[in-house]
């Protein structure tokens, strides 16, 4: 989990509880600072520490009666059951004035969970004997104590998705909206209404998220409430997000500031804005210093769940699709704590979008991937390539591949069970083979369960030292690349690999 915010330019800033007219005539506590409604606050090995400003008054009825002391007090109550999670406990600190009038803080060790009120009062002891009284204060509701991620990128993380499914709110997912405030998770999650004038304003209205459905899976698995802060914006390219100038960087580090600068990860989803020849060559490098210049300014090495473009229909630029994958998938083989997942699988409801149900589904997909790398859950990752060998004919004969001439075995890693494949022709298969001579022909491809970690590619020469071999890289790569026969992923994009 992850470490105190550093004390960079993300640091938070403690806005007043509430702002009501007539606040200051009430008697009894009056919140100056705490969580807002709704919030969910980042845990740390199984808690969070709530911290509570405000003041207090003795109404004027009691002081006539007459008054030996007054202190404030609070306590979290379960908001399931109205049980008591943390009893009556005094303020930690209070500077008290004339007619008992003051001002406390106070903090709270909450446990994980909820959801939780934090109830305030002000216990008064009369002068005459046994005449206790405990006066209104101010309530905090909905609270809870779990997981909070930022999400990040353009519109398949801002959640375009235009045809519907059944993914409904639940109260173990919250969200910190565009209006600056905490409320219930629900579709869409980008939406601007009481926003302003932001960065990460929408131009038109977005739709499904695959957030929803992966705040409400990470609930389940973990038992903790998910809160999600929503930065992302539809079309955004790289150098918006980038630390020097960019407006969507400013964006995000000011929703840091509201939120407190403690996260279990940021949820990435981009790259498509930058799919052109002056941009993906340099994606790489970008988003590298993205990410180091997050987790310098927060203090902490922030964990960031990425994932691999899908596609888009008619796309243009093939080369520039592929070079933005491999910067995608080689992030996460040489950063230390990013992580990617393959989506050239999903649906899509128009020419770009993930479709409501591929948004659902990938939802689950970061949960497991989550799971695994936060609480050290099942693995779950995407097959990636590791090595490729050529088969000799021994061992062609041995592995009782058909076909004679020459064979390419490809070894992956992260294979549960073995490949399932939709078809065994090289055309459908989502591979290309090039050298110096130009593409070389694959034919067939084969997998079976006696070598689940590996893929068999017969083709129509031998390739020569300068060959590069490609997945799943063009702008609208393979409709159905094979899959883990367990988890459904498809292997990573890759974008003219050696065949070292």
């Amino acid at each position: 989990m992850p470490a105190k915010c550093g004390k960079g330019n993300m640091r938070r800033v403690v806005a007043p509880y509430r702002e009501v007219e007539g606040r200051d005539t009430m008697h009894g506590i009056t919140l100056i600072s705490a969580p807002a409604d709704w919030e969910i606050l980042q845990q740390e090995e199984g808690s969070a520490r709530i911290h509570l400003e405000g003041k207090y008054k003795v109404h004027p009825a009691a002081i006539q009666v007459g008054v030996e002391k007054a202190i404030p007090v609070a306590r979290v109550m379960r908001e399931e059951d109205n049980s008591t999670v943390i009893p009556w406990t005094p303020a930690r600190t209070v500077n008290q004035g004339e007619d008992f009038t003051g001002t406390f803080e106070t903090d709270l060790v909450v446990p994980a969970g909820g959801l939780y009120r934090i109830e305030t009062s002000l216990e008064t002891k009369s002068t005459q004997p046994d005449l206790t009284w405990l006066y209104r204060g101010d309530c905090v509701l909905h609270v809870g104590v779990g997981n909070l991620f930022l999400i990040a990128g353009q519109s398949n993380s801002a959640g375009y998705s235009r045809d519907f499914c059944t993914d409904p709110p639940s109260l173990d997912v919250h969200l910190f909206r565009n209006r600056g405030k905490w409320d219930l998770a629900c579709h869409p999650m980008n939406e601007s209404t009481f926003a302003g004038s932001l960065a990460n304003e929408e131009m038109g209205i977005p739709g499904v998220s695959p957030y929803l459905s992966f705040g409400k899976n990470y609930a389940q698995q973990t038992g903790m409430p998910v809160g999600l802060v929503q930065t992302s914006l539809g079309g955004s390219p790289m150098k918006r997000w980038m630390p020097e100038g960019g407006d969507l960087y400013r964006n995000m580090a000011d929703k840091i500031r509201q939120t407190g600068g403690k996260y279990a990860g940021i949820l990435w989803y981009q790259g498509c804005s930058d799919t052109d020849p002056d941009q993906a060559p340099v994606y790489y490098a970008h988003f590298k210093e993205y990410v180091d210049t997050v987790r310098r300014e927060l203090g902490y090495d922030i964990p960031v769940f990425t994932m691999q473009l899908n596609r888009q229909i008619n796309g243009i630029h093939d080369d520039c699709w592929g070079m933005v994958r491999e910067a995608q998938r080689r992030a996460a083989q040489e950063i230390p704590g990013v992580y990617v997942l393959s989506t050239t699988n999903l649906g899509l409801s128009d020419g770009i979008h993930n479709s409501a149900q591929a948004n659902v589904v990938l939802g689950e997909k970061l949960a497991n991937q989550c799971y695994h790398v936060l609480n050290g859950g099942a693995e779950y990752a995407a097959p990636a390539l590791e090595a490729v060998e050529i088969v000799t004919e021994e061992e062609r004969k041995a592995l009782g591949l058909a076909e004679e001439g020459h064979w390419l075995k490809l070894v992956f890693a992260h294979v549960k069970n073995c490949f399932l494949l939709y078809s065994d022709l090289g055309k459908d298969s989502g591979f290309t083979l090039e050298d110096g001579q130009g593409e070389v022909e694959i034919r067939k491809v084969r997998a079976n369960r006696q070598d689940k970690n590996a893929m068999y590619l017969h083709v129509s020469r031998k390739p020569e030292e300068d060959a590069r071999l490609s997945f799943a890289w063009q702008a609208d790569p393979v409709r159905l690349p094979m899959v883990d026969e367990v988890t459904y992923l498809p292997p990573l994009s890759f974008y003219r690999r050696p065949l070292g």
